[in-house]
């Protein structure tokens, strides 16, 4: 394509300004596009089977409900099997809300206030199918924990944790730093990650008992939230029943900010009060309270490393020398 811009320039004075225009445009909208984004598909570091597309995924085994109240979600929310949805609000869903289920009554919306700029859509195949994937994700990794082959580390309050010493496993074909947890607390405190943007880390919470994030996570080195990911393994992956809850509330992000993957396929879940960056994946046969004020934010997308922009700085260059070459031999 620059050759041909290149080539057409040799031929009238006004080629040039219209390559170098066209250039010029296009180095800008390289760089509007690295800036903006896409909110909402982001692609995870993660394998997640679809999950990808989802800042919430609910079970909804034995036709539970996720409850919404007065939240902001910023990204789409999945609602598995036969599980409902009541949206209370007032609540703002940047994005939309997919039922597996057919409508025979699965979502309520209680308040006129309510934005849900995606929509409500019904018989939606591939919450199934990335409900199901990261389901067997969970199940992969609690098997590392109770073969007692993943990394120990206990995590209690303020610490880091580096993710090169994690041992290594390959998961659904990418290599993982597995840390199986022997204890966990994070009130009031900050667990930092640090790794680099091509490092996975997956920490293993089962056996614990119920766990609760009222702190923050944050990264170091390029790691970031798609990257790390935080597995409440146990119980029946059969029924999604039997396991420890999670409970996110971080004070509404006073305490920090929680960021990551969440992953509790069988035990409950409850996101209150709380500033999420990241993605919540589970809820067994139970409710799933996203209430009280919580704002969950899809991680941003990966960016353009600057491999276009910069051939596209290059090509202006070399059309803009090209242009004096030519005067030159003119004169």
């Amino acid at each position: 394509m620059f050759m041909l811009l290149a080539t057409a320039t040799l031929r009238h004075e006004n080629g040039y300004t219209k390559a170098i225009m066209t250039i010029k445009l296009l180095v800008r909208l390289g760089v509007l596009a690295s800036l903006i984004g896409g909110s909402q598909f982001c692609y995870a570091a993660f394998n997640l089977g679809g999950g990808e597309n989802y800042a919430l995924l609910f079970e909804g085994v034995g036709g539970n409900t996720l409850q919404i109240t007065n939240v902001t979600v910023n990204g789409n929310v999945g609602v598995a099997t036969t599980g409902k949805a009541t949206d209370s609000g007032p609540s703002t869903i940047n994005g939309g809300i997919n039922f597996s289920a057919a409508n025979t009554g699965q979502f309520s919306n209680n308040n006129a206030s309510d934005v849900i700029t995606g929509g409500v859509q019904y018989s939606v195949a591939g919450v199934t199918s990335a409900m199901n994937y990261v389901n067997d994700l969970s199940l992969q990794l609690f098997n590392i924990q109770t073969a007692n082959t993943g990394t120990s580390i206990a995590i209690n309050g303020t610490q880091t944790i580096n993710a090169s010493a994690g041992a290594v496993f390959i998961i659904n074909g990418q290599a993982v730093h597995v840390f199986d947890a022997t204890s966990f607390s994070n009130s009031n405190a900050i667990l930092t990650i640090n790794g680099a943007a091509t490092d996975l880390v997956a920490i293993n919470l089962g056996g614990l008992g119920n766990i609760q994030f009222h702190g923050g996570i944050q990264f170091t080195g390029g790691i970031t939230a798609d990257d790390v990911l935080f597995n409440i393994g146990g119980g029946n992956y059969t029924t999604q029943t039997g396991n420890s809850s999670l409970d996110i509330n971080n004070n509404g992000g006073q305490a920090g900010t929680a960021q990551g993957i969440f992953l509790d396929p069988n035990g409950a879940i409850s996101v209150t009060n709380a500033v999420v960056v990241g993605r919540v994946f589970g809820g067994d046969s139970h409710d799933f309270q996203y209430v009280s004020g919580s704002e969950i934010d899809l991680p941003t997308t990966v960016p353009d490393t600057g491999t276009t922009i910069a051939l596209l700085s290059v090509a202006l260059v070399s059309v803009q020398g090209m242009r004096k070459l030519f005067r030159a031999r003119k004169s």
